[in-house]
């Protein structure tokens, strides 16, 4: 009896442990004023997807670019400079690894992450705002289903007045 309540106790832990829930470092305390502008670094993966949608409902607009726009700007009578101005100020550096195949997705449609990683970045200090990072299974994955979009989206705009 008792080897049996070990065995649940230790199948139960291991199941928390591999949801897929976002470890959040805050780098930054300063607040984001201005638009709910943000762009994308990040992977051609359908779970991006996930992560874009997720934000959108939360009043974000999503650029893929942070600028596509060429200026030039004549900084003295023989001195000319281009540069790429800037349409989103912040920046989702966006890495990650999840299977897409049929055979190691959630039923719930969900993904099994080996690693996530992201970073908000500040174009115009060039800081990382905060870091949210994790491994396991993201929402949509039952039983197993984490919370890694939803901590994603939370960082974003806890950080935004």
């Amino acid at each position: 009896m008792r080897f049996c309540k070990y065995v649940i106790c230790s199948v139960c832990a291991i199941l928390l442990m591999s949801c897929a829930s976002g470890r959040v470092m805050r780098i930054s305390d300063v607040k984001v004023t201005g638009p709910k502008i943000l762009a994308f670094d990040a992977p051609s993966a359908p779970w991006v997807i996930e992560i874009q949608n997720r934000l959108k409902k939360e009043g974000f607009r999503i650029k893929r670019w942070s600028s596509r726009t060429r200026v030039s700007d004549r900084v003295s009578e023989s001195r000319m400079e281009h540069f790429n101005q800037s349409e989103a100020r912040y920046i989702l550096v966006i890495e990650g690894y999840a299977p897409l195949d049929w055979g190691r997705r959630c039923l719930g449609g969900g993904y099994r992450f080996s690693s996530i990683s992201v970073d908000m970045v500040d174009t115009v200090t060039n800081e990382t705002v905060f870091n949210v990072n994790g491994s396991g299974y993201s929402e949509n994955c039952p039983p197993l289903s984490g919370s890694i979009f939803s901590d994603i989206t939370e960082a974003v705009v806890d950080v935004w007045e």
